[in-house]
């Protein structure tokens, strides 16, 4: 497997988590910035598939390798302790292949694909590792289900 892949592109900075119970209001840039894309946080992941030899994209084939590692049961053991890198893998597939999904941090780490729709993805990753369904793959198709829908005004 190759040293540099596509996952190691400069990282960007979550935006700040809301406070609890203070808000400060500021007046907004003239310019905006663009929206987050890349926060990283799945090193552990790529050095644990580099280390199984294995090809990790940043797209919809990727958690296809991040479920098969999963559903093996050797593989399995050493892949259950990477829930926080899955999520933030997930995450940044989604913002990766999804346009204008960008990354929120309100409480938990989350991408906000579409004006109504928010993914928190390390729960995803959670729910994948402790009941197994729906897998990745799943969770992505379903994601752009919901874009689709949300475009053709359902």
């Amino acid at each position: 497997m190759p040293e540099r892949d596509d996952t190691e592109e400069p990282l960007q900075s979550l935006p700040p988590g809301m406070a609890r119970r203070y808000a400060e209001y500021k007046p907004a840039a003239d310019k905006p910035s663009p929206a987050v894309t890349n926060v990283g946080g799945y090193d552990e992941l790529l050095d644990y598939c580099r280390e199984m030899q294995v090809a990790l994209p940043r797209s919809r084939e990727g958690l296809a390798v991040i479920d098969s590692l999963i559903d093996n049961p050797e593989t399995k053991r050493g892949i259950k302790g990477l829930t926080t890198a899955i999520g933030m893998f997930y995450g940044d597939v989604l913002t990766h292949t999804i346009a204008g999904a960008h990354w929120e941090v309100v409480e938990f780490p989350m991408v906000q694909i579409s004006s109504k729709t928010s993914i928190l993805v390390i729960h995803v990753a959670q729910r994948r590792l402790d009941v197994g369904m729906p897998t990745l793959v799943m969770n992505y198709d379903h994601a752009l289900h919901l874009i689709d829908q949300e475009g053709q005004g359902t």
